[in-house]
């Protein structure tokens, strides 16, 4: 009997732990301009498809280089923390998987960052 206390009590703890994921957009900032979406914009659009932000940052890619021009784009981007069974429905909004960003070798990832 205590076995199978222990063994229900094991997997009831197991189901209950929810994967989370990091996932970014783009913040749309162009350099010279003032940002035209904000951190709380882009987690409305989130929730008001029923994903779950758990939580949400400001963020910069790294280890990459811009062309520093007016109008040319920022290494901004909004990064959100959701669970993993969203991701998909996040893709479909045009978010990706901030895992996609890190690269080791070259040095490259994100760091977050005050909001504009």
């Amino acid at each position: 009997m205590k076995t199978t206390t222990l063994i229900t009590l094991v997997l009831l703890t197991t189901a209950c732990t929810t994967q989370t994921t990091h996932i970014y957009k783009p913040d749309g900032t162009k350099q010279c301009e003032p940002a035209t979406t904000t951190l709380t914009e882009s987690t409305n659009q989130l929730t008001s498809t029923d994903i779950e932000v758990i939580t949400s940052n400001c963020a910069t890619q790294t280890g990459m280089s811009v062309m520093t021009v007016c109008g040319a784009p920022t290494l901004g981007i909004h990064l959100h923390q959701i669970n993993t069974g969203d991701v998909q429905k996040a893709k479909e909004l045009g978010y990706e998987d901030a895992n996609n960003l890190i690269n080791q070798e070259r040095g490259a990832g994100y760091e977050i960052t005050n909001c504009p």
